[in-house]
């Protein structure tokens, strides 16, 4: 059995569940017990396996599906809310989420093409195209299959500043636009989801607004790790990797790795690369067409990065944007 974690009356049952992908190493949900509450944070992936791990650890814990009362998301992307509808299925229980959440976990109709625009879009103006056809068949699929993947309930609206069940809620965008953070400033406990890991940096993915304008998601994060910083936490539970204590250390060297990929992609352009594909290619070899949407997304944020703070300058080329440094 995982450690379970008391503060008072207060309780947290880890459910962590190991993966060999990337930096993320696990992906995690937690139960959360206040009084008679019992409050899901997070709701893992839709996948088999990830299925009868969440179900065992239940047991192991002593509960059921039926024992949880609601659940609460720090956002809405797949491996954090893949138990959702197969609650829903057992027990009708509130959910909660940030409102720029709620068309994307509904997957409605007007979000779902103007996503695929964006993309379309997007994709051309850094010259990157020809690369992206099956991030962009994904985007298609699921436009295709969205009544089977959306979450089938009415969610609850949560803004910054908002309370829910001792939860301090407080938006904290850049990694997606619907970001949330859970503090409960009695026990001190941060759920973070995957603003800040104990290893490094989660991605700040590229994403747009709801005018479908794209977002400057490497500075939100930036500001997003400051306010984070700002916590006493006696505890940070996170989206992936292990729970951990020293926020200020782990937080800090998330910062740190920043400023390393900003200087790293401005380094670049330095050199004479001056695409987005040249630059991720001098960076990343041939692990940019395998991992093309993820190594894309982190060229595209940070030289829109480098822009704001005025370190390059880019122009229109018939291919797309090219970059340069400012003297």
């Amino acid at each position: 059995m995982s450690p379970i974690i008391k503060a008072g009356k207060k309780e947290i049952y880890p459910i962590l569940f190991d993966i060999h992908y990337g930096q993320m190493k696990s992906i995690n949900c937690y139960l959360y017990k206040n009084g008679d509450t019992l409050t899901l944070i997070d709701a893992g992936i839709d996948f088999p396996a990830f299925h009868d791990f969440f179900h065992g650890k239940l047991m192991e814990y002593g509960f059921t599906v039926h024992d949880i009362d609601q659940i609460l998301l720090t956002h809405h992307h797949g491996d954090h809310t893949g138990m959702v509808n197969r609650i829903l299925s057992q027990k009708t229980v509130p959910i909660y989420a940030h409102f720029l959440a709620i068309e994307r976990l509904h997957l409605t109709k007007d979000y779902q093409l103007q996503k695929l625009d964006f993309f379309k879009q997007l994709y051309k103006d850094y010259g990157c195209l020809h690369l992206a056809g099956r991030r962009l068949a994904k985007i298609e699929k699921t436009l295709q299959e969205s009544e089977q993947l959306r979450i089938n309930a009415a969610i609850i609206p949560l803004q910054d500043g908002d309370i829910v069940n001792d939860f301090h809620v407080k938006a904290v965008p850049g990694h997606s636009p619907d970001s949330i953070l859970f503090y409960d400033p009695q026990t001190k406990w941060l759920f973070a989801g995957d603003l800040v890991l104990y290893t490094g940096t989660t991605s700040a993915l590229v994403d747009h607004d709801q005018e479908g304008q794209l977002l400057p998601t490497v500075m939100q994060y930036q500001q997003s790790l400051e306010i984070c910083l700002q916590y006493d936490a006696s505890m940070v539970f996170a989206g992936h990797q292990q729970p951990f204590v020293s926020l200020q250390e782990i937080g800090q060297r998330n910062m740190d790795r920043i400023a390393f990929q900003l200087q790293r992609i401005v380094n670049k352009i330095a050199d004479g690369y001056d695409t987005a594909l040249a630059i991720a290619f001098a960076i990343y070899g041939n692990r940019t067409e395998k991992e093309f949407s993820i190594i894309i997304s982190e060229i595209i944020g940070y030289t829109l990065y480098a822009e704001m703070n005025g370190l390059i300058t880019k122009e229109m080329h018939d291919d797309g944007w090219h970059f340069f440094i400012i003297n």
